[in-house]
């Protein structure tokens, strides 16, 4: 397998690898003008909530998740997450916007109302009482943009041929590389994509200890979503056996419930994966980008494709010092994290080298000036933090709110979204065809 990266030079198979199929999930809330929450009902127009693959609700009624088909290429993946969200839009209440930030709008004063959790099918309803019963209801409101993303077959099969392996293990071997190195850059991409200052009232009970001042991403640290069950990454089988272990010690109540920032994704259960391989991976560290109608900007996802790219080209890493690594990782991210974001961050050092490596690396395989600019623009936020998502928030921070910014924000998306001529009424019909909605989609 250390011969890959030669094989790609050799076989000019640099550009198929960075022709990455991509997904993109954005959970948004829906709220009302004021930016409390909403207590309308799951918009008409589009299906029921649990048929629905393209748009659901998620833990709460008013959590509202837009979900892209595959596209091929990084604009088509925002393109699509855009026009799907347009079709939300255009069905909600005439006094209902979606709010663009990661940490939830107000929330309701009474937390234990039940009628607020999302009326789903009966399994997942159960699923979400039981992280209620856990968590209670703020910790699991804040919002995300899950990028789903795979190298294409061909490629795959063609390496697989020229290593006299097969493509199942080909596969598994470059994406546990890929997994690996976002575990060990998350904090570099909280600096960068972090878009959580602070949160709205009652998120935090008053007796609740909390930061006392603006931070990067509240999402992404221990204050945000629950995610302190850390995932094994040494291998596909101790990445399976590590959530089994979760849910057989009552850590979790299913697979669904582990929340690290990349998941193996693919088959339905943990065995399938297990046996069958690696299909896609899961990154799950992205707040939504209120800059962003769509929730996340394509240079983002190009940075992304990048690093991808640059994982795999670099030799794999010692397996018996993943572990150690990770929980590294970990412990800097949270710092980056809870670091006030117009200060530079006390990892500026390793934030330019790394950005360096990837400068080099896309001039020595000739990359061209899109990842260029993407990577002089993330070098020059290192020495100008406010330059960065987060900084570029923390001006518009007013008595610890951003409640007037949010509803800005969002009155100006869903004014543009019901400008805009698209709409897609198959949903209205029940047709939830991937490939109709695709060819649908593709027209416009």
């Amino acid at each position: 397998m250390n011969r890959i990266s030669d094989l790609v030079l050799k076989h000019h198979l640099i550009n198929q690898l960075l022709n990455v199929t991509t997904g993109i999930e954005v959970e948004r809330d829906r709220t009302n003008l004021n930016g409390s929450l909403s207590t309308y009902p799951y918009p008409k127009g589009i299906g029921n909530q649990a048929d629905n693959p393209w748009i659901t609700n998620d833990f709460l009624e008013a959590m509202s998740e837009a979900v892209t088909p595959p596209a091929k290429t990084p604009a088509e993946a925002v393109k699509y997450s855009y026009d799907i969200s347009i079709i939300l839009r255009k069905r909600l209440n005439q006094h209902e916007i979606l709010w663009p930030m990661s940490m939830p709008p107000t929330l309701p004063k009474d937390q234990t109302d039940q009628s607020l959790l999302a009326h789903a099918a009966p399994k997942k309803r159960q699923y979400i009482i039981g992280l209620y019963h856990r968590f209670g209801m703020a910790k699991q409101t804040p919002c995300g943009i899950h990028v789903n993303m795979s190298l294409e077959n061909s490629v795959i099969d063609q390496i697989a041929s020229l290593t006299n392996s097969t493509s199942k293990r080909v596969r598994n071997h470059l994406y546990l590389k890929v997994a690996q190195g976002f575990i060990k850059y998350h904090w570099l991409l909280t600096y960068f994509f972090g878009a959580s200052p602070i949160a709205q009232p009652r998120y935090f009970k008053s007796d609740q200890e909390h930061p006392d001042h603006p931070v990067r991403s509240l999402r992404q640290s221990k204050y945000g979503y629950p995610s302190s069950f850390a995932g094994e990454y040494t291998s596909i089988n101790d990445y399976v056996q590590r959530i089994k272990d979760g849910i057989n010690q009552g850590i979790l109540m299913s697979p669904a419930e582990f929340y690290d920032v990349v998941r193996f994704k693919g088959y339905p259960n943990l065995d399938q994966l297990k046996s069958n391989g690696i299909k896609y991976l899961e990154f799950r560290m992205f707040d939504l980008d209120p800059t962003s109608e769509a929730g996340i900007k394509i240079s983002t996802i190009q940075f992304v494709s990048l690093m991808m790219l640059y994982f795999i080209m670099k030799p794999a890493m010692n397996q018996a010092q993943v572990t150690s690594m990770a929980e590294k990782a970990r412990k800097m991210n949270e710092e980056v994290a809870l670091e006030n974001p117009t200060n530079t961050t006390s990892y500026a050092d390793e934030a330019h080298q790394f950005i360096h490596e990837l400068l080099t690396f896309t001039n020595q395989f000739n990359l061209g000036p899109k990842y260029l600019e993407i990577l002089n623009d993330l070098d020059h936020q290192i020495d100008c933090p406010k330059l960065t998502i987060n900084g570029h928030l923390s001006t518009y921070i007013k008595n610890g709110s951003l409640l007037d910014y949010g509803i800005k924000q969002a009155v100006k998306y869903q004014k543009h979204g019901l400008q805009n001529p698209f709409d897609y009424d198959g949903f209205k019909n029940g047709d939830f065809s991937g490939n109709d909605l695709i060819k649908f989609l593709n027209q416009f």
